[in-house]
């Protein structure tokens, strides 16, 4: 017989005021998730000009993709008013624009931007048809959708209850997140896999720690993407644009 989860109110991890250390912890993060999003990009990186981050937090990642020249013109959303812990490293001014939405329909006319983007939110939102619905929809150009997949050989009752307290309801593996992305009309131009960089992984731990983690989790993700991804949890991200969508339910 299996037991119930604790299932609380959904994603209050993620309100209020961020200490200190969970913003520096967003800050690091960052820094992968932009960087995967330029690396899939590759050439087309340089044409990038408007750019919608869709729960965009502290907008931090919004920053980094400024700072390493993808876009121009840069607005976040969130279901969190964004100004309760917004970076404030050059973000706070133009050309970054900030607001918050009600989680469901996306503020803004159809092929509004040239980048719209979801990284690690999709695992948390009730309806994630719904909202790749609205990304493509904003989107004239290019939609990319980033999450962890954290359903492999070694995922325990544990492990989904303590993803499920900072509001994780949706799993998937690799398979399951591209077969989502596609059969809701998204074509897929690139696709890519990650471990964590070495400050995330140093980041609750020591340097040394983070070092010979980071080395065998790379190195068994470089030998066996397939094995690799159905031994622990991997960060999968994708480059999507446009193709004929099925029509949504009424």
């Amino acid at each position: 017989m299996t037991m119930e989860f604790s299932v609380g109110r959904h994603n209050a991890h993620y309100e209020g005021v961020y200490s200190a250390q969970e913003r520096d912890w967003r800050r690091v993060c960052a820094v992968d998730k932009a960087d995967h999003i330029a690396g899939l990009l590759g050439a087309c990186a340089a044409k990038i000009g408007s750019v919608l981050e869709v729960g965009c937090g502290t907008g931090a990642v919004l920053a980094r993709l400024s700072a390493i020249g993808v876009g121009r013109d840069f607005t976040g959303i969130d279901v969190i008013d964004p100004s309760t812990n917004l970076e404030t490293d050059g973000a706070a001014h133009a050309p970054f624009r900030w607001s918050s939405y009600d989680g469901a329909t996306i503020p803004f006319a159809d092929g509004a931007f040239d980048l719209v983007y979801a990284s690690h939110v999709l695992e948390h939102v009730p309806e994630p048809r719904a909202l790749l619905y609205e990304l493509a929809r904003v989107s004239r150009d290019f939609i990319y959708v980033e999450v962890p997949c954290e359903l492999h050989a070694r995922t325990s009752r544990g492990a989904l209850q303590s993803t499920l307290d900072i509001g994780h309801i949706n799993f998937y593996t690799p398979d399951t997140f591209r077969l989502l992305l596609e059969t809701v009309g998204l074509k897929v131009k690139d696709f890519g896999t990650w471990d964590h960089s070495l400050p995330v992984h140093a980041f609750h731990s020591s340097r040394m720690k983070g070092l010979a983690k980071s080395i065998v989790r790379k190195s068994l993700l470089s030998v066996s993407p397939g094995f690799a991804t159905r031994l622990a949890t991997y960060h999968c991200g994708a480059i999507c644009r446009h193709d004929a969508a099925p029509p949504r339910d009424p």
